[in-house]
């Protein structure tokens, strides 16, 4: 699956505070809010070509990911930063139980039908999994929806190279953000305008660096992850998109598997 080009884009991360999001005006300049709820994004947003959102949307049913597997093997050392994604009947658990849902309950539905337990962070994120997949079920979309991954796409926009640097880390971010000084344009002043305007327990530097990652490469032509993604049974792609660009080291691989 592709897409094309588009400067009609949202870059969206969930956060403490809800979601934190970074999008351009029409006369290019980079803007950023937080907003409380995940409909509050779309319907700030719904004449933009897409949002990339950097959160599980196709859901399995009995077996991991295969978009999972492949965004690993792209971040080699980085690989631990793609979290197992629980299965759908664990996020309907949680649709149907709200804060009453437990985690021991929830690994033991993983369990039964994905084999494997669930990780305290991958629990943590399904209630923002619960949140979109109902939006997704019952709102009218005027906008595309679409999963990504901020560390599969800076290393798509690093020419295929991961960044060895945990982002949470000082040179880490700085090894991001020369990655978006190639990029975008203004990214300075919008990353230095979020950390004036939030308190970190609301959205952290990470955040805003993953925002950014993400509006950055949703401006480009995408591909996902596979190339030919499978539906959940709710009719979502098990999809993480990321920028269409062919490493130059591509082009020697077959001399290497010499």
């Amino acid at each position: 699956m592709a897409f094309s080009a588009t400067d009609s884009v949202v870059g969206v991360d969930g956060c403490a505070g809800g979601w934190f999001a970074v999008w351009s005006t029409t006369s290019n300049e980079l803007n950023s809010a937080c907003y409380e709820t995940f409909a509050a994004v779309v319907d700030e947003h719904d004449t933009a070509d897409r949002m990339l959102v950097d959160m599980p949307i196709g859901l399995p049913e009995s077996e991991s990911r295969a978009c999972d597997q492949e965004a690993r093997k792209q971040l080699g050392l980085r690989k631990n930063s793609v979290f197992p994604v629980p299965c759908r009947e664990v996020v309907e658990y949680w649709k149907r139980e709200g804060e009453t849902a437990t985690y021991e309950r929830a690994k033991e539905i993983n369990r039964k039908h994905i084999g494997s337990a669930l990780s305290v962070q991958s629990w943590n994120i399904v209630p923002k999994i619960g949140e979109i997949d109902c939006y997704l079920e019952n709102g009218s979309l005027s906008v595309d929806i679409i999963e990504s991954h901020p560390e599969c796409c800076l290393t798509a926009l690093n020419d295929g190279y991961p960044i060895a640097q945990s982002k949470s880390t000082v040179l880490g971010r700085a090894s991001r953000f020369g990655i978006l000084d190639d990029e975008l344009d203004g990214w300075r002043a919008c990353y230095e305008a979020a950390l004036n305007d939030y308190y970190r327990n609301a959205v952290a530097r990470d955040d805003i660096v993953d925002a950014l990652a993400l509006f950055a490469a949703g401006r480009r032509s995408l591909t996902s992850l596979p190339a030919e993604p499978p539906r959940d049974d709710a009719e979502l792609p098990m999809q993480i998109v990321v920028p269409d660009c062919e490493p130059s080291w591509e082009q020697h691989v077959e001399l290497a598997e010499r």
